[in-house]
């Protein structure tokens, strides 16, 4: 009885298995859907059911994989997000070593590349966030995290508070970059990256003035300067 008992819990087990992957493929393509009305129209003007109906799904099978638009949105951004941090780590892998302040640099300014096709989608965004705060609060932590990882992945584990303190200066300088990064219709973005060099090197001051690194870190960074001492002291501390 005990091989028949494991081989019905192993057939369970990878029917879970395949059931999970098709519902998070059907979530992939109504997020996609969503994403790609949500450039022609406000986000309060969407909905699940013509979501499901351009993407071939049950319109009850939507709802039940993705409950609302506003989901599938947040979904689609995530992806977005899940992109541009693989492909940094494979343009940093492949650069070989190179600076903290550069990695966090290239990372972030390959996340507004990712999105830059898609400004239309996050003006739609901001306006719905004014009046929808859970909204707002997702959009937040979900710029917070994907923050905290591009700076992990550069070296930077942002540990106890000071390495949140860091991971919150990080997100409002892309914040304010973001507003010229909307305006910027150069082909490289150019003025994008210029302005973010310049405000991640302001933030990288602030740090230092308000002890936001380990003392014994900051006189290491003193006596490399040979090392970039700006980029080898930026953003590095484990608390």
């Amino acid at each position: 009885m005990i091989l028949p008992l494991i081989a019905i819990r192993v057939c369970r087990m990878t029917h879970a298995t395949n059931d999970a992957g098709q519902t998070a493929q059907m979530f992939a393509t109504l997020a996609d859907e969503a994403w790609q009305q949500l450039g022609s129209r406000p986000l309060a003007d969407l909905t699940l059911a013509e979501i499901a109906a351009h993407a071939e799904i049950d319109a009850g099978l939507a709802v039940a994989v993705a409950g609302d638009p506003q989901q599938l949105v947040l979904g689609k951004m995530a992806a977005l997000d899940d992109q541009a941090v693989l492909e940094s780590f494979a343009d940093i892998e492949d650069a070989g070593a190179i600076p903290i302040r550069e990695k966090i640099l290239e990372a972030l300014m390959h996340r507004f590349e990712v999105y830059a096709p898609y400004r239309v989608q996050i003006q739609a965004l901001n306006r719905a966030a004014r009046g929808r705060p859970d909204l707002a609060l997702a959009l937040g932590l979900g710029l917070q995290s994907v923050t905290r990882r591009m700076l992990a992945m550069a070296g930077d584990h942002c540990d106890g508070w000071r390495g949140l303190m860091r991971v919150k200066g990080v997100v409002g300088v892309v914040m304010v970059v973001a507003r010229v990064w909307m305006k910027d219709d150069s082909p490289d973005l150019a003025p994008t990256m210029k302005e973010l060099d310049r405000r991640l090197q302001q933030a990288e001051e602030w740090a230092v003035s308000l002890r936001l690194f380990q003392q014994s870190h900051r006189r290491a960074n003193q006596s490399s300067e040979q090392e970039d001492v700006t980029a080898g002291r930026y953003w590095v501390d484990n608390d």
